[in-house]
């Protein structure tokens, strides 16, 4: 081999350690799953708002490519009742990352309202409702990142510098709870985002760490909302730790799309790392 054929083959070389691994191998190589295998909804239960738990409208169709759409064009409905599709198991101490995007159709009352989406997580086993007690990574247009605690309570991370505090509470901060708003059943407190980094009309990725009992979004690999000391009531009435549940896509109103939705469990070494470095 001369000279020149050396260095040409040390720069394919080279250059192929930059390339991405296949989705194959990124999962066997990082540990993730598909949460939504892109051909079924197996492990995956559906509820409906005035329907029920069985899609008799055609709400939810699998599209090419593996794409979870939600009131698709061929959807059968006059009207266009909130829901979801959530996971039958629970889960703790994970990273969650999907794509998702709008659709262009919007549905009364909100037919002239910004589009509406989100991640529930930390559901409990109960019967599905409307708004289950969760915690929501809000996908509203210009809302993206928020979090919603429903009939739950959590610390919002500080912004320091324009950004959310994260990995670790800063035990000098405060840490009396903002007091929630009540609606009837309901009683949430709105944590917004900081920063905008979603893209209208287009793919956006986002992801959740949630872990212990605090979590991070992040928007197209920002962190926009930190939550720590979460917090849920027990069948006893006393507050205690929120750090597992399901999983719920949602859907408000609006036509929406998913792709590439996958999970990684993290175990303590992962954590430890996290909390070491922001990132494992």
């Amino acid at each position: 081999m001369n000279r020149r054929e050396l260095i040409a083959n040390s720069a394919c070389l080279a250059l192929s350690s930059l390339l991405p691994l296949s989705t194959k191998a990124a999962e066997a190589e990082t540990g993730w799953r598909p949460l939504f295998d892109g051909k079924s909804l197996d492990g995956l239960r559906f509820y409906q708002e005035g329907v029920g738990d069985v899609d008799k409208l055609g709400t939810v169709s699998i599209d090419k490519g593996g794409i979870l759409h939600f009131l698709p064009p061929s959807y059968k409905g006059t009207t266009a009742p909130p829901g979801h599709i959530s996971t039958v198991a629970e889960w703790e101490n994970y990273h969650l990352r999907l794509d998702f995007r709008y659709g262009e159709t919007r549905w009364p009352p909100r037919k002239l309202q910004r589009r509406n989406s989100g991640i529930l997580y930390h559901m409990g086993p109960e019967t599905d409702r409307l708004f289950p007690d969760c915690v929501e990574f809000q996908l509203e247009e210009g809302d993206v990142g928020d979090a919603i605690m429903v009939n739950t309570l959590g610390l919002q991370g500080p912004s320091l510098g324009g950004t959310p505090l994260w990995p670790n509470w800063i035990p000098a901060f405060p840490s009396d709870y903002q007091t929630p708003v009540r609606a009837g059943i309901y009683s949430r407190q709105w944590h917004k985002h900081t920063g905008g980094y979603e893209r209208l009309d287009e793919w956006n990725r986002v992801d959740l760490y949630a872990f212990d009992d605090q979590a991070a979004h992040l928007v197209n690999g920002r962190i926009v909302n930190t939550i720590f000391k979460m917090l849920k009531t027990d069948a006893s009435g006393n507050k205690v730790p929120l750090t597992r549940g399901r999983i719920a896509l949602e859907m408000e109103w609006a036509e929406v799309m998913f792709r590439n939705v996958m999970i990684r469990p993290l175990d303590h070494k992962a954590i430890d790392r996290i909390k070491a470095q922001g990132s494992d």
